[in-house]
């Protein structure tokens, strides 16, 4: 199924087609973010057995990878201070209200880009001074985990191979 997904999106023309026509749908139908979000949750909720209580803990992780084509600058965007990426934030800060969170994965990352000093920021919510925005990533890297307890053969099991901090040594651990 994986190659079948990967070699539709990778035909320019049949990838067009299939974002025309989520575009065109949202348009037609006319739903709004907050909305949208509201009919994939309870969805969710008619379908999964265990759903966790709202209040208790965040039910719904979206995982963006290599979120770096999102601010790396287009030809498109010359002339505009907002990139990809400051517009998924725009996006997202109108349903701040909802009962999910976002995690952004990236293998290469531009600081500046993520987090701009004020002087900097194309938005102005980022840009002023009075505002103290906490940063919009948390790094979480690997490497230190391999080098405090490095792997050692004939040491894990089936329990400890299922926990983070394990999966943790070898990279993204989602």
């Amino acid at each position: 199924m994986a190659v079948a997904v990967y070699n539709f999106f990778a035909d320019p023309l049949k990838r067009d087609t299939f974002y025309s026509h989520v575009v065109n749908q949202v348009q037609k139908d006319g739903i709004g973010l907050l909305e949208s979000f509201k009919i994939l949750e309870d969805t969710l909720k008619q379908r999964c057995v265990d759903w966790p209580n709202a209040e208790a803990i965040c039910p719904l992780l979206v995982s963006i990878d290599e979120v770096h084509v999102l601010y790396t600058r287009r030809s498109v965007d010359i002339g505009s201070s907002y990139t990809l990426y400051s517009c998924l934030k725009s996006v997202l800060n109108r349903a701040i209200k909802r009962n999910f969170a976002v995690i952004n994965l990236t293998t290469v990352t531009h600081v500046p880009s993520l987090a701009p000093a004020n002087d900097f920021a194309a938005s102005i919510r980022e840009g002023d001074h009075e505002r103290d925005l906490p940063a919009p990533f948390t790094e979480l890297p690997f490497d230190v985990h391999v080098i405090k307890e490095p792997l050692t053969p004939g040491c894990a099991n089936l329990i400890t191979v299922g926990s983070l901090k394990f999966t943790a040594k070898f990279g993204r651990p989602l």
